[in-house]
C-alpha cells in the first residue's frame, strides 16, 4: 500500500532525501506510530492529520491516505 506524506516547519528535517512531500510504501496494518519510528520523528508535540483529520498514534493507514505532520504553533 502507498501513502503520501507532507512535512512542514521543523519536521522537514526528518524528510528522506530533503523532499518534504513524498510517498511511502507500507505493509498492511502500519500505524501512525510506525511511521514516526520509520522517519525517526521523536515523540513530541506536533499535529498529525490523515486525510485532513486529526489522528491518534494507533490509527492504521489505508492505501492512498495522505499524512500531514505539522509542528506546534506558538503565538504571542
Amino acid at each position: 500500500m502507498r501513502i503520501d506524506v507532507k512535512l512542514y516547519g521543523d519536521l522537514k528535517r526528518y524528510a528522506p532525501g530533503d523532499q518534504t512531500n513524498f510517498t511511502l510504501t507500507l505493509q498492511s496494518g502500519t500505524t501512525l506510530w510506525d511511521i514516526h519510528k520509520m522517519l525517526s520523528i521523536p515523540n513530541g508535540q506536533h499535529l498529525s492529520l490523515i486525510n485532513g483529520r486529526r489522528a491518534n498514534h494507533d490509527v492504521k493507514f489505508e492505501n492512498g491516505d495522505t499524512l500531514v505532520l505539522l509542528p506546534p504553533i506558538s503565538g504571542g
